[in-house]
């Protein structure tokens, strides 16, 4: 579902929701690497995480934009 909202482009706002899920999706994917102690889960969604949280930082202004317009 993420995928599709991030890659259909139709606006900022569900751009923005497509990477929230995404967020969403790889704190559960750490949670469950942390109990299972599988430190390779953690790191590779920590990264995740991190380039998830920059699609925010990049297209939440412009969904910000499309709100009050």
């Amino acid at each position: 579902m993420a995928a599709s909202l991030v890659a259909a482009n139709l606006n900022a706002r569900v751009t923005v929701a497509g990477f929230l899920i995404f967020i969403v999706a790889s704190i559960a994917w750490m949670v469950d690497g942390w109990l299972e102690t599988k430190a390779s889960l953690v790191v590779q969604n920590v990264i995740l995480l991190v380039i998830n949280i920059i699609g925010v930082w990049r297209w939440f202004p412009k969904a910000e934009k499309e709100a009050n317009s």
